[in-house]
């Protein structure tokens, strides 16, 4: 192999990882395979760069994906060519979806066998096109290179980790085998890779203008705040823009956990129709003004696209890349330069009509749920008390499901992360998503603490609570194996167990037996996965009061060791958020059936 520091050169592969950790990764995921062996070997000689290894390509992307959400960073995979990046694409569909930065690295056959198209394992059929997995990703990412060119290979790895940044999207990078060792340029690598994109400041400054102007002739102005503020690493300016408006502010259910709830500011949650009582008028019928910062109004976002702004506001959109003012478009404008540019001027220039003067909402209080009283576990009580259980550096991870629809009723401490994949809604998400979150908790918190002494709690105080349903884990649950083999502590386990599918179940055909699972016996999971006191750190409760009193334990407030436990409950109890979008959905289709039927009579 190259030196890493030779002067004027170095092996592509060592290029490739040094510009990698030079973005803050620590942990590349991924799963070894005849394609990509030499170029793991380079990983070991970049200082804080570790190999993970996942339980199979699949859970490699969506645990790249969790990584990415904690730690801002693009999560990176590996994979080899064909069978490796074929199992993958699913996780990486998700995160562009999602607007998650993903690099995924492919090692592929060599230049010379690609030439002669010939026929090598996990190929396909005769007279091959090696690449062709290459065309089949193109709706999955932002960019991709093929780096078989040593003059333009470091400008390609930067070009592509760029574009990873500027759209906040997956990118691809293919390594054939005889160009992991080809000594490049080395002079690019002292320089960093320019992450920021060019906003045009003129068009900026137009905005910001149009922005105020707007605000300080409104009498009713409402903000909503959502994900991509989120995956464009703007939370931090944008809650100081909001400490300096002090204007009714919302989220969506993927804008949770992004505005401290305990401002006096926030509102809520706001999911059209689906919202708490009062909330949609409030914003819809009540507001004269609204700002939608960092939107994605996907069906779940949006209560099954029944929000009603439009018609009674006038309305501000804050995109990644542009801020639209009623019908006046403001292109090349990013989200975290206009957010900063805006917060600067209203502190060098604050609102002629000061926020302390404008309304403070009256919204109803939430209805008392009609089981209200019942003694065992209830969906109208789990969401809320788990949301009151996490603690500031908590990462909350809900599956998709009644969790997704739950826990926007959850009231969260401030400086717990939440995060679910409700856009895509890939079952089987949570659990690798919360080996990458908690992996990257981990190193964000020896970063902050230093690494501590083994066995301490140091350097270990925030938990990864996953909850995840009995059937969605069933899924991807080899990569619990995976926590325990990288000695995760901080990890519990909430599986809900309420006997096979039952978001399905509601949506359509509740006794049907296409929803239901095989049983598990969930007790010897951790123990089936090498957890040596797996048996005893798993447990089971079917009642209020013995699920307070499990999470009162010291082993729960103070995560030392994995845990798990398992919430029995009702299999056709689902959350209320969730039947009123199925109800609202089944209306609107029988109403287009009758207007069907109506316009051919």
């Amino acid at each position: 192999m190259g030196s890493i520091r030779d002067a004027a050169t170095m092996p592509l592969a060592a290029y490739l990882w040094r510009r990698i950790r030079q973005l803050g990764v620590q942990s590349v995921m991924g799963v070894p395979g005849d394609m990509n062996l030499e170029l793991l070997d380079y990983i070991d000689q970049v200082d804080g760069l570790t190999w993970v290894g996942n339980a199979n390509e699949l859970n490699a992307a969506y645990a790249a994906d969790g990584y990415s959400r904690v730690k801002g960073c693009p999560g990176v995979l590996v994979t080899t060519m064909g069978v490796g990046e074929l199992s993958a694409i699913n996780g990486v569909a998700g995160a562009y979806t999602e607007n998650v930065k993903l690099i995924h690295i492919v090692g592929t056959t060599g230049t010379r066998a690609q030439r002669a198209r010939a026929m090598i394992h996990h190929c396909l059929g005769p007279d091959p096109d090696h690449r062709v997995y290459s065309k089949i990703s193109q709706h999955v990412r932002a960019a991709h290179c093929w780096l078989d060119d040593v003059g333009t290979a470091p400008g390609e790895i930067d070009r592509v980790i760029r574009e990873c940044y500027l759209h906040s999207l997956p990118v691809y990078i293919f390594v054939p085998m005889d160009f992991v060792h080809v000594p490049i340029p080395a002079a690019p690598i002292e320089a960093p890779v320019d992450l920021k994109p060019k906003t045009n400041p003129e068009a900026c400054i137009s905005a910001i203008n149009a922005v105020i102007e707007e605000i300080e002739t409104s009498t009713a102005p409402t903000v909503i705040v959502d994900a991509l503020v989120h995956r464009f690493s703007a939370a931090d300016v944008m809650n100081q823009l909001l400490d300096r408006l002090e204007l009714p502010t919302f989220t969506t259910p993927m804008g949770k956990s992004i505005v401290p709830e305990n401002k006096p500011y926030f509102y809520g949650v706001y999911n059209g129709q689906v919202s708490l009582p009062g909330v949609a008028n409030v914003i819809e019928n009540n507001s004269d003004l609204v700002v939608d910062i960092g939107f994605i109004h996907s069906d779940s976002n949006t209560g099954g696209h029944s929000r009603n702004i439009s018609s009674g506001a006038q309305s501000i959109l804050v995109a990644a890349d542009y801020v639209q003012v009623g019908h006046a478009r403001y292109e090349n404008v990013y989200l975290v330069e206009f957010l900063t540019r805006l917060s600067e001027t209203l502190s060098t220039y604050p609102l002629k009509r000061l926020p302390s003067q404008r309304r403070t909402l009256t919204i109803p209080p939430a209805p008392i749920p009609s089981d209200g009283d019942a003694k065992h576990i209830t969906q109208s009580w789990i969401w809320k008390r788990i949301g009151s259980m996490a603690r500031p550096g908590d990462i909350l991870i809900g599956e998709s499901g009644t969790a997704q629809f739950g826990f926007s009723d959850a009231t969260f401490a401030p400086g717990v992360q939440y995060i679910t994949q409700i856009y895509f809604g890939s079952i089987g998400y949570a659990v690798p998503a919360c080996f990458g979150a908690a992996a990257a908790q981990a190193e964000r918190e020896v970063a902050n603490h230093g690494p501590g002494e083994s066995g301490s709690r140091r350097g270990r105080e925030g938990r990864t609570i996953l909850v995840v349903g009995d059937g969605s884990l069933q899924l991807t649950v080899q990569e619990i194996g995976t926590m325990i083999k990288k000695g995760l502590r901080n990890v519990l386990i909430m599986v809900i167990n309420n006997n096979g599918y039952t978001i399905e179940r509601a949506i359509h055909g509740p006794e049907q037996e296409y929803n239901d699972i095989t049983p598990w016996n969930h007790q010897l999971l951790l123990r089936a996965f090498g957890a040596q006191d797996g048996e005893l750190n798993s447990r089971i409760v079917d009642t209020k009061d013995a699920f307070e009193e499990v999470i009162s334990l010291p082993e729960y407030t103070h995560l030392d060791s994995i845990q798990l436990l398992e919430v029995m409950m009702d299999r056709m109890d689902v959350p209320w958020r969730l039947q009123a979008q199925i109800d609202l959905i089944n209306e609107r289709n029988a109403r287009l059936k009758r207007e069907k039927v109506e316009n051919r009579e």
